[in-house]
């Protein structure tokens, strides 16, 4: 499998830095392909920066709720994912994180990569 552009493997964690405008759907797509190619190459953790995605409006709770769905399917119970976005996507219930923690996978969002890699780093102790 060719990896996504912008897609980075360090070791067992990737990074995925996507830049274009697209609809929040193909927002979705690109970042289940890239967990999914984290999965393949035996990654654990994952950083999906997507604050160079435009093109969309923050996304409502049934567009979280497929996002979250999709999402959790893609990291299959074995990768943990931090997201970093712009502020105003994020929810600020965080219900997409909720409802993709319900559903096996674990992750969380963030406005910034720092905040996003000192989660990964806290996490990296405990089995995705």
């Amino acid at each position: 499998m060719t990896p996504p552009d912008s897609f980075e493997q360090l070791g067992t964690r990737s990074f995925y830095r996507p830049v274009g405008i697209v609809t929040f759907e193909q927002a979705v797509d690109l970042m289940t392909r890239a967990m999914e190619h984290a999965r393949l190459l035996g990654g654990k953790d994952l950083l999906l920066d997507i604050r160079g995605l435009e093109g969309f409006a923050p996304p409502g709770t049934f567009a979280r709720y497929a996002m979250a769905v999709r999402g959790a399917q893609a990291g299959a119970g074995l990768l943990r994912v931090a997201v970093v976005t712009r502020p105003e996507i994020i929810d600020p219930q965080k219900i997409g994180v909720v409802m993709a923690r319900n559903r096996g996978l674990d992750a969380d969002v963030f406005d910034d990569e720092t905040d996003a890699i000192k989660w990964l780093d806290a996490r990296a102790g405990v089995r995705p």
